[in-house]
């Protein structure tokens, strides 16, 4: 794996401020002292525990591993990255499989070391991968080795792990790291007084760092990334990666393009990592929005929540709702309220390369050639 030798500190142009409410406000300098603290002893055993993880301690598979992480809390657009990894092996000739921890699965997948799980036992991102991908089979469990043999025996050559950058228990081939564009590194501190998982420093240990979102922010901000990354991190490659919306999907209904909503006034509803990107989706796509509501990050619907988002549209006077697919592969066609000829769409995306596509062909080169 490469790495880089600078410790020049992270421009403030890329940091994100931490927003308070008025009343959080209030007690900041009273917790900041003791939230500084430990995040100084957090990132110290950080940085211990992924210099000195004895390599003999990580499990080694009968077959290539692919390692799809971040270094952030919240959304940095793994599952899609994910699918667009898994695409491209596809692509080459190869059997892959999908690895995750199951995080808000079932209990029976939390407290498990592995199974491949059912449709309706694994969490949003085995439904939406598996609505995505379906001839893939997708493994959850803590055990991510044990996972990966069970994968193997069942028939995988190659396998794709999601959000494994800190699993350090599972040896991998490649680690591409990712960092969101909008925020790649929050306010530059780690847990708990900032959303850094590791420390920046620790990007040292990736094949491939993906920035992603790109087609969010202005070229000046891409460029600010890049640079930045290419003087701290000189030798590990920088791939820009864009989200593109491929079609409006009514829920249980019609597919139509992309601009079918534009200038129309909506409400609008998402529960990942990072919701300020969908809404800036939406204002890309010239969507209005009467409302928008923000669940935290996989955020387990019912029933009465849904009735309430119909509710709350008809309030505003909109007759449409949209969401991600994330949320909507969670939401049972019997919970829909249509009345007042309510219509519920997510919008459907892929991940594309928006630079640097040579760097993730020359990875793939030496780890998984085109067999066909």
């Amino acid at each position: 794996m490469a790495g880089g030798t600078s410790n020049k500190p992270v421009p403030g142009s890329l940091l994100v401020p931490p927003r308070y409410s008025s009343t959080i406000r209030a007690l900041v300098f009273l917790v900041v002292p003791v939230l500084l603290l430990f995040s100084i002893l957090y990132r110290l055993v950080l940085t211990i525990r992924r210099r000195r993880w004895p390599k003999r301690n990580s499990a080694r598979l009968d077959a290539p591993v692919i390692s799809v992480g971040n270094i952030t809390c919240g959304g940095t657009g793994k599952t899609p990255t994910v699918e667009m990894v898994v695409r491209e092996l596809i692509d080459r000739g190869w059997n892959p499989a999908i690895l995750s921890r199951g995080y808000g699965a079932s209990p029976g997948i939390e407290d498990g070391n592995l199974l491949q799980v059912d449709f309706n036992k694994g969490n949003d991102e085995y439904w939406l991968l598996s609505e995505n991908l379906p001839s893939v089979p997708h493994y959850q469990g803590r055990n991510r080795a044990a996972c990966g043999r069970e994968a193997i025996a069942a028939g995988a050559d190659i396998l794709v792990m999601d959000d494994g950058f800190q699993h350090l228990r599972l040896h991998r081939d490649a680690d591409i790291v990712l960092l969101d564009a909008l925020r790649p590194f929050d306010n530059g501190r780690v847990l708990p007084l900032g959303l850094l998982r590791e420390p920046i420093g620790a990007l040292e240990a990736a094949d491939l760092i993906a920035v992603t979102r790109v087609e969010l922010v202005s070229e000046e901000r891409r460029e600010a990334i890049v640079a930045f990354l290419k003087e701290r991190f000189p030798d590990i490659p920088v791939l820009l990666l864009e989200s593109r919306a491929r079609a409006w999907q009514e829920l249980y209904g019609e597919t139509l393009d992309p601009g079918f909503l534009e200038g129309k006034e909506v409400c609008a509803f998402c529960g990942i990592g990072n919701p300020d990107s969908f809404e800036l989706t939406l204002g890309e796509l010239g969507i209005r929005l009467a409302g928008f509501k923000a669940f935290r990050d996989h955020h387990a619907y019912d029933p009465a929540t849904v009735e309430g988002l119909g509710a709350w549209a008809r309030e505003r006077g909109v007759d449409t709702i949209v969401m991600t697919q994330k949320d909507a592969v969670k939401i049972p066609e019997d919970w829909l309220d249509g009345k007042g000829g309510l219509r519920w769409f997510y919008l459907g995306t892929r991940q594309s390369i928006s630079s640097g596509g040579e760097f993730l062909v020359e990875l793939l080169d030496k780890l998984a050639p085109r067999t066909s």
